[in-house]
């Protein structure tokens, strides 16, 4: 496992899978040059040096998991498992005995080897990208892992949520609705006090997972890292805030998140992960920024949304696939695979392969899949196929769809817990922030009512391919 964010990128550049790039603007190019390398499979982890208006050693780092490999390493996985190997990898994961192992607190760390406050605070100091050509302005978190403590109990919450230079001393933060950030930040507001937060702007790979991650409420994110690491996360108390920072950060932004009643800024647009501008320009409460913390030759971690999710997202459908998995485990039998498709943004579409014992066993799966907390926010269909199907096969996947379900048979839930970003949300949803949607199940896979009289498929049993590949191994390297 990696202590920090460097560690990974040294070894990303070890096995090969590093480009550095040199002489690139903040504006505009940074993100264009991320998302057309990210578009070919497995690209390489990217560090942009030299940037345009800024001094040699202020880098940014994007497309951290663009590869399968990469995926792996963050996690301490096997480094060959790739599609449904990799997420029953994760599963097992899961599936240990995980015990949460609280972060240690040191004196202090490389994250406080440069502290500005008062007027030396300056949120330009960063090469900070404008990601995306439409985009309304320049965005320090996108790979951030914002610190804030619940009032009522002091449990410590760390979620990813996307944060908007205003002013060298002033930002906006994204809390979307019913994530935790949100619900933590509005007992302070309930109580007319401001938000205490710290935002790390990068960090060690298994931290910004935990951050964008489905943790369950009351588990802080660092216990979960700590655990899944199986050792404690070094935390260092920040100058400005008492909130405990990852002491290996690149750079945090120390302040209060204020009452929208005190004073907003327009934050927006920005591209979304849906793929979208659909959320627009909104008022949003301000971030006020109260010190800098910062490495030597600091490192801006980026992931800004894409509509390919290895951009801005730490293997986020293996992890989401994964939990589903688990969960479906731990309820029913006959679970052969589950896959989140990475191409309708991760959260919207989970297929789940199944090996059918009863009649309606492959609608219970698809209901428990709907009420998982990994895949229930924001998903728009679930797919249920047999054993026979690859779930992480996209090809078998649709000629499941196209040979083995009926669209009459479609079923869809209303009312379904949505998101802000959804481009299909009406402006009188948008007017009465109505966030809610539809989901549909779909169910691509034999009628169990006649399972065995269902005519059988051409494709190459798994018996006789086993014995073609390893008789004719040179093929099929």
């Amino acid at each position: 496992m990696f202590n920090d964010l460097r560690e990974f990128i040294r070894k990303a550049e070890e096995i090969g899978e590093y480009k550095m790039i040199e002489g690139a603007d903040w504006n505009e190019e940074i993100g264009a040059i991320g998302d057309l390398q990210s578009q070919s499979p497995d690209s390489p982890l990217l560090v942009f040096d030299r940037i345009k208006g800024y001094p040699p050693g202020y880098r940014v780092a994007t497309n951290l998991a663009t590869s399968a490999k990469r995926i792996a390493l963050c996690f301490g996985l096997p480094q060959e498992a790739k599609g449904i190997e990799l997420v029953k990898a994760f599963r097992d994961k899961l599936k240990e005995d995980l015990t949460p192992v609280p972060p240690v607190a040191v004196a202090s760390g490389p994250v406080k080897e440069n502290i500005l406050l008062g007027n030396d605070i300056d949120l330009y100091k960063f090469p900070t990208p404008k990601w995306h050509e439409l985009d309304g302005g320049r965005y320090i978190g996108t790979g951030s892992a914002v610190v804030t403590r619940d009032p009522d109990d002091g449990r410590i919450n760390i979620g990813t949520y996307r944060v908007q230079i205003q002013d060298k001393s002033t930002a906006t933060v994204s809390l979307a609705q019913g994530h935790h950030g949100n619900i933590i930040a509005r007992k302070y507001w309930a109580k007319g006090l401001a938000c205490p937060m710290s935002i790390c702007c990068g960090q060690a790979p298994i931290l910004y997972a935990a951050a964008h991650f489905d943790i369950p409420w009351g588990l802080s994110e660092y216990d979960w890292a700590g655990g899944w690491q199986k050792k404690p996360i070094e935390v260092t108390k920040g100058v400005a805030t008492d909130l405990p920072i990852p002491a290996t950060a690149e750079i945090v932004l120390e302040g209060e998140l204020v009452p929208r009643e005190v004073e907003t800024r327009a934050e927006g647009p920005f591209g979304e992960w849906d793929g979208y501008y659909a959320g627009g320009v909104r008022q949003l409460p301000a971030f006020r920024v109260k010190s800098i913390l910062h490495r030597n030759d600091p490192i801006l971690q980026g992931n800004p949304p894409s509509i390919l999710p290895r951009v801005w997202t730490l293997g986020r459908h293996i992890q989401k696939a994964a939990a589903l998995w688990a969960e479906l485990d731990r309820q029913i039998p006959g679970v052969k695979g589950t896959w989140m498709i990475e191409e309708a943004t991760v959260r919207r579409i989970a297929v789940i392969s199944l090996q059918q014992l009863y009649g309606g066993h492959a609608k219970q799966a698809a209901v428990i899949a709907a009420g998982v907390l990994a895949t229930a926010y924001a998903l728009k269909y679930v797919i249920v196929v047999d054993e026979d199907i690859d779930p992480s096969n996209i090809s078998e996947v649709l000629w499941a769809l196209g040979t083995r379900s009926e669209p009459e048979e479609i079923e869809t839930i209303k009312g379904w817990w949505g998101n802000w970003s959804n481009p299909l949300l009406t402006p009188e949803q948008r007017q009465l922030d109505d966030r809610t949607r539809s989901l549909g199940i779909i169910l691509a896979c034999k009628p169990y009512k006649y399972l065995k009289e269902f005519p059988p498929s051409i494709k190459t049993s798994p018996e006789l391919a086993k014995k073609i590949r390893e008789k004719w191994p040179a093929l099929f390297k």
